[in-house]
């Protein structure tokens, strides 16, 4: 079974992880020397506790779904919701869709979305809905005569200004993920021993300073990169600026998102290619069958 990257993301940004639960596999990744970086609220290693409680449980849930750990997905991951209909566009959103062949076009070509005229909307759902029926049964009119159909449409509807062009919104499906290199786990493994080994490289260089700033406030890295004031979240350190914590937090974060991104490769590299996964676990997700894997020969375009 496949889904778009899109879409795998989307669970795994969906989670919702309750303080009791206890993941099987609580190791990030062990450094050269040997230690281990994993979730611990007590760590006392610099570098562990660079990341924050939430950077740690998103690595470990991201290693956790690769792994196909069953009590993450079953007593986690939010099921998808059905999908709330906005009334912005003449057809409302759908579930997302799971793919069985995956050579399906639904799962790499975009799709285009037609909004209903502003006019329309601002009069309310019941007009939305006596908008959509009318498209619906005068869309052959619109395909062959749009000029007709919009004449037609706008002196019914009694708009003004009329129509005469229809707005629309791209959604961009992101197909599948295609690993673009050819990285063993151990070269993978190498990249962040590298990205580990620059960091460590750069703590060293005002060792005692940085060392604690990276233990103290390296879970706040994401300020560096804000014009957020780090003072409205902690108090600044004796002898150091904000724009000279800034600059620090920023470097911090830099080295932070490399290694993450690595660390994903990683888990995705190493894990995925033994799981299987059929599709009790996409439906009970909220994922629905594709109609064009199904119908094996064609159909309407959809979102995937």
């Amino acid at each position: 079974m496949y889904i778009t990257k899109a879409n795998f993301k989307r669970i795994i940004y969906e989670l919702d992880i309750p303080e009791w639960y206890t993941f099987d596999d609580v190791i990030i990744w062990t450094t050269p020397s040997g230690y281990d970086i994993k979730y611990s609220k007590d760590s006392t290693y610099p570098i562990s506790r660079m990341f924050s409680n939430k950077e740690k449980v998103s690595l470990l849930a991201f290693k956790a779904f690769c792994k196909g750990d069953a009590g993450l997905i079953e007593y986690i991951y939010k099921k998808v919701e059905k999908p709330t209909d906005s009334f912005r566009y003449i057809q409302p959103e759908k579930s997302p869709s799971y793919h069985s062949d995956p050579n399906c076009p639904a799962m790499k070509s975009d799709y285009e979305r037609i909004v209903i005229p502003s006019q329309i909307r601002e009069q309310g759902k019941d007009k939305v809905m006596e908008f959509r029926k009318y498209w619906n049964a005068n869309n052959e009119l619109r395909e062959q005569d749009n000029e007709a159909f919009c004449n037609r449409m706008n002196l019914i509807f009694h708009l003004d200004p009329p129509i005469r062009e229809w707005e629309t919104e791209t959604l961009y499906n992101s197909g599948i993920h295609n690993i673009e290199d050819n990285r063993s786990v151990s070269e993978i493994n190498d990249d962040i021993t590298q990205i580990f080994e620059e960091l460590v490289a750069f703590l060293k260089e005002k060792r005692k300073q940085r060392i604690y700033l990276c233990s103290e406030f390296g879970y706040l890295s994401w300020l560096g990169d804000t014009d957020e004031d780090i003072v409205t979240h902690k108090r600044l350190p004796t002898g150091c600026t904000q724009e000279e914590l800034k600059l620090f937090l920023s470097n911090l974060n830099s080295y932070k998102k490399r290694m993450s991104e690595q660390l994903k490769e990683l888990y995705m590299r190493k894990y995925i290619p033994d799981q299987n996964v059929d599709d009790s676990l996409l439906k009970s997700l909220g994922f629905e069958p594709c109609i064009i894997c199904a119908m094996n020969d064609g159909g309407q375009q959809h979102e995937g």
